[in-house]
């Protein structure tokens, strides 16, 4: 069986792939969705992410492919982040 990543070690992830920006990364809909929103330096929302369920975020694939994603809408914002690796 392969390795199924809990709640909080996907938060952490998530927080973590965003450097040097801020992330607020919360548990929605009972714990079903995560939801996440970057911040800049300034406290200015950059963009928002909302909807992936966590049942498929478990996987560490899944979660990847997700901040990939996400990472790639914040660097077309002309936002310059930080390396980071899974």
């Amino acid at each position: 069986m392969s390795m199924m990543l809990t709640s909080e070690e996907i938060l952490d992830k998530v927080r973590r792939a965003f450097a040097p920006f801020h992330v607020v990364a919360e548990l929605q809909d009972y714990h079903r969705k995560l939801g996440f929103r970057v911040y800049d330096l300034d406290g200015e929302t950059i963009d928002t992410f909302e909807g992936s369920l966590i049942r498929d975020l478990r996987t560490p694939a899944n979660l990847k492919q997700l901040i990939l994603q996400a990472r790639a809408a914040v660097e077309r914002k002309n936002k310059i982040l930080k390396p980071w690796s899974f």
